[in-house]
């Protein structure tokens, strides 16, 4: 194995995000309110299969054990079953992991799972139809829906779920998401909006603190568990009431 990764703080790196598109097929108020353009007049060139192997090779070389393939929308990709399938083959890699807009899972979460797909972030910003709608830009919320019920009815035994809460839109609705995964296998992740410099109206009017979403979880009871090494940056709670858990 060559050298490991490690910073000057001495912490060692397990975990490999990997974009292989940056395309997407949502308009998400939060992230492409207008749609993907893509730059200039080419259409960009993404990482290749053999390109892929090469990457995560010499990550794995160099103690990396799990790979979470990302976008854009990384399904969009027809070749996407190969890239997992790649990723899942390399020596080394024991998790192999995707975050998707789930659009596609319902008819497409067997083939990925066969592929050697281990885990599954999903994003899900409201339990609301309508609300869904209005902040992805499209009327999927079924199909998505189907995608989860989908994966874990062939043997997922958790999926993680994304919100991004945001207020006067769908922060209300903490108690609904909170009953949805009371028993359910959920990781349900409140993702904090970010602040890019290009939509600041929307950061002022719709900014949700995750330090006041981690305080309500621990006045109710929700304690922040243990890290493990390959773990991303969410802090987790579990909850004895719950069979879900939250980040």
């Amino acid at each position: 194995m060559a050298q490991q990764f490690e910073d000057k703080f001495h912490r060692k790196f397990y975990y490999l995000r990997l974009s292989v598109t940056d395309v997407c097929n949502f308009r998400c108020t939060y992230c492409l309110p207008d749609g993907y353009k893509p730059p200039g007049q080419k259409r960009p060139a993404f990482l290749t299969l053999p390109e892929i192997k090469r990457v995560v090779t010499a990550f794995a070389d160099c103690g990396t054990s799990k790979v979470r393939i990302t976008g854009g929308e990384p399904s969009l990709r027809k070749d996407f079953p190969q890239i997992i399938e790649t990723v899942a083959n390399t020596p080394g890699i024991t998790k192999v992991a995707t975050t998707t807009n789930g659009y596609r899972m319902a008819k497409q979460v067997d083939t990925w799972q066969q592929a050697g797909l281990t885990h599954i972030n999903v994003s899900v910003d409201s339990l609301d139809p309508r609300m869904f709608h209005q902040i992805t830009g499209e009327n999927k919320f079924t199909e998505v829906m189907n995608g989860i019920d989908r994966a874990f009815e062939i043997g997922y035994e958790q999926v993680k779920v994304n919100v991004v809460l945001m207020k006067d839109l769908n922060a209300k609705e903490l108690p609904s998401f909170l009953n949805w995964i009371k028993d359910r296998p959920i990781q349900l992740r409140f993702i904090e909006l970010m602040q890019t410099g290009e939509m600041d109206e929307l950061f002022q009017n719709h900014h949700v603190s995750g330090v006041d979403i981690r305080n309500q979880l621990i006045a109710n009871g929700w304690i922040l568990k243990a890290r493990q090494k390959n773990d991303g940056p969410a802090q987790v709670f579990v909850h004895a009431d719950y069979k879900a858990r939250l980040g």
